[in-house]
């Protein structure tokens, strides 16, 4: 009797003793877990997490940035989820794991908040707008600009043909289809997804375009370089159609286009010369398929990315007999049509004699 007495004692003793182990235990972390600032004096850094990345080492760099309390015990609760919960009963399932990402985090978060934030994955993404009529090389500049990616890479990406491929593009450039439009992408992302981004993008707005989405690949990439041309030459949005109309008159009659975006692209993104203040005679000259003072009908490929006022005008232009226009309200960028040389040169002359009446 004596004995069974002495066992209940001794159980008893033992399990106050684990009971207290116990709430000892969870009181050291959750004081390890708490914040380690006051919001006052919080730290704050900005984690990068890559695909791959272990709690432990996400802990390690937590510790060593001086934002948690304890770097064992915040690793363990990823460790231990189902004693992590006992910790923090309201967390929601699937808090304690790791995604990747960018977020900041702040020494006057608990380990709970943190996690919170790690485990939804939150991307910082920056963003950029890309206007209607830039070629690719400026938008690798602008990506380049804004720490996206670099401007090697983003070309690289646009001309490369089996890439293209993959995501519908079957030329040796992606120029034309990178839809202008804003957008948010996470820094140093990979050029390809933001190539695709675009392209994808491209396809998607341009659905809705009455004789396009529904047109042969050849029909469809012969509006994008027309749409390209008209996107660099028209300024007042309602004169898209005229503009696209001159060009697909002087297309039909085999007669050169004489846009001088063409002979633009030739001097900029083809020689590589800085972006001519005027067009010159001896510019009009150069030997390239894309001028064309020199060649009738379209050029090769598009010249710049344009958007959807210019692709819906090159897809349904309007029905006129103008076959040249003259820039007459440089303000406004309002253009006069004409049907003939003879009147296109009185404009001219007009133009010309207002400048000099002012």
């Amino acid at each position: 009797m004596k004995f069974a007495k002495k066992i209940l004692v001794a159980l008893f003793v033992l399990a106050a003793f684990c009971m207290a182990a116990a709430f000892a235990a969870f009181f050291y972390v959750k004081d390890a877990t708490s914040a380690l600032d006051e919001i006052q004096n919080e730290k704050i850094m900005r984690l990068k997490i890559e695909r791959g990345t272990t709690a432990r080492e996400v802990a390690a760099r937590l510790s060593q940035n001086g934002i948690i309390k304890n770097e064992r015990v915040f690793y363990l609760l990823a460790r231990f989820p189902n004693l992590a919960y006992l910790i923090f009963p309201n967390a929601h399932p699937g808090i304690f794991t790791v995604k990747s990402g960018v977020c900041e985090i702040s020494s006057a978060m608990d380990a709970a908040r943190i996690y919170s934030v790690i485990s939804a994955g939150l991307d910082e993404q920056t963003k950029i707008s890309i206007p209607e009529g830039l070629t690719i090389s400026k938008i690798a500049e602008r990506f380049e600009a804004a720490g996206i990616c670099s401007a090697k890479e983003f070309s690289s990406a646009c001309r490369d043909e089996n890439f293209l491929k993959e995501i519908g593009i079957p030329f040796k450039s992606a120029e034309g289809y990178l839809f202008p439009d804003t957008y948010y992408f996470v820094s140093d992302s990979n050029a390809k997804n933001c190539v695709r981004a675009m392209v994808k993008n491209f396809f998607e707005k341009t659905s809705g375009i009455k004789n396009f989405a529904d047109a042969s690949e050849e029909r469809r990439n012969q509006i994008v370089i027309l749409a390209s041309v008209v996107e660099r030459e028209y300024r007042a949005a309602e004169e898209a159609l005229m503009i696209a109309s001159v060009f697909s008159n002087r297309i039909k009659n085999h007669i050169g286009l004489y846009s001088c975006a063409t002979v633009e692209y030739v001097i900029t993104e083809i020689l590589g010369r800085p972006h001519p203040d005027i067009i010159t005679f001896d510019d009009l000259k150069i030997e390239s398929p894309y001028n064309t003072y020199l060649n009738a009908g379209l050029p090769p490929a598009p010249i710049s990315n344009p958007g959807l006022v210019a692709l819906s005008a090159a897809a349904n232009p309007a029905q006129s007999d103008f076959f040249y226009f003259r820039l007459m309200d440089e303000e406004e960028g309002r253009h006069v049509f004409t049907k003939t040389l003879e009147e296109h040169e009185m404009q001219n002359l007009i133009f010309k004699t207002k400048k000099m009446s002012r």
